[in-house]
């Protein structure tokens, strides 16, 4: 993604982390959903294997399942280190307003179409960043 380098603002405080919330809520729910979605997956693919052993079938153990990935605890730095901050409003560089803010990090479009695979809600919201594959 590109950035508009040298380019700051600041946000009131208790504002960003208002938004951090938010987000880390989002991220978890996408999460919690994929978790699911791959708990679910995983059964069904070591029964079809089972199965197939049982038969007495040799079949390889490898799996192309991948556990849904989980950033959460970037946010909740984020929000920690916004708590501690003293003063009621903050400067955010570019990248900052872009990670904090707008929810666009460097791993998000990894995040989102690994999920996507076990999530319908990290579906929705790749598309509104515009990352449908």
């Amino acid at each position: 993604m590109r950035m508009v380098h040298g380019m700051g603002i600041t946000a009131d405080t208790t504002d960003v982390l208002e938004i951090l919330h938010k987000n880390r809520d989002q991220h978890r729910s996408i999460v919690k959903e994929a978790r699911v979605g791959y708990m679910a997956a995983a059964e069904k693919e070591l029964k079809a294997r089972l199965k197939e052993l049982r038969s007495g079938k040799i079949v390889s153990l490898s799996f192309t399942l991948r556990p849904p990935q989980d950033y959460t605890n970037v946010y909740e730095v984020a929000i920690r280190t916004l708590q501690l901050h003293k003063e009621p409003t903050i400067k955010l560089t570019g990248e900052q307003v872009r990670n904090l803010i707008m929810d666009e990090w460097e791993w998000t479009h990894q995040f989102l179409l690994s999920n996507a695979a076990f999530s319908g809600e990290a579906v929705r919201y790749a598309a509104t960043k515009g990352l449908s594959d």
